[in-house]
């Protein structure tokens, strides 16, 4: 594999971490039933892997249940090797929780695989490994912008 190969593969991975970032904040299940496999492995910490795509989803029916009024997720530092038919990923993330009474910083890795299904990568293996939480006070919604009255 080339540089070049390496840094399009980097690249490939790291769209599908903004589809499914973006997707994640928004309670968008359809999106991310369309970007992982069918019989896609979610592991979350220590706890037992799930298989398949109702399971993976039901991780994020729990997440949109929390109402939290502004979610946001951040993957940085996407690492991406071929390995077989799989491509095995590796990203820092940080997911932030703007709640009403508090705001919550989770930093975390996620050890993904992804897949080549039909020329788009697709989830086989999401795996979140979370290593700590921030808790800050509220953040408000409110902002002025420079030069403006």
């Amino acid at each position: 594999m080339t540089a070049t190969d390496t840094a399009l593969l980097g690249a490939r991975s790291a769209q599908l971490y903004y589809t499914y970032a973006r997707a994640v904040d928004e309670g968008d299940l359809d999106t991310l039933r369309a970007i992982a496999t069918e019989d896609v492995l979610i592991t979350r910490g220590d706890h037992p892997t799930e298989q398949g795509v109702e399971k993976f989803l039901d991780v994020y029916r729990a997440h949109n249940a929390l109402n939290v009024p502004v979610c946001k997720h951040v993957v940085t530092n996407v690492l991406a090797e071929p390995d077989g038919d799989e491509i095995r990923t590796h990203a820092y993330f940080q997911a932030t929780f703007l709640e009403e009474e508090q705001t919550r910083v989770i930093i975390g890795v996620y050890d993904d695989v992804h897949v080549e299904r039909d020329g788009e990568l697709k989830l086989a293996h999401k795996r979140i490994r979370v290593q700590r939480v921030l808790q800050l006070p509220a953040s408000t919604g409110a902002y002025a912008h420079v030069g403006k009255e």
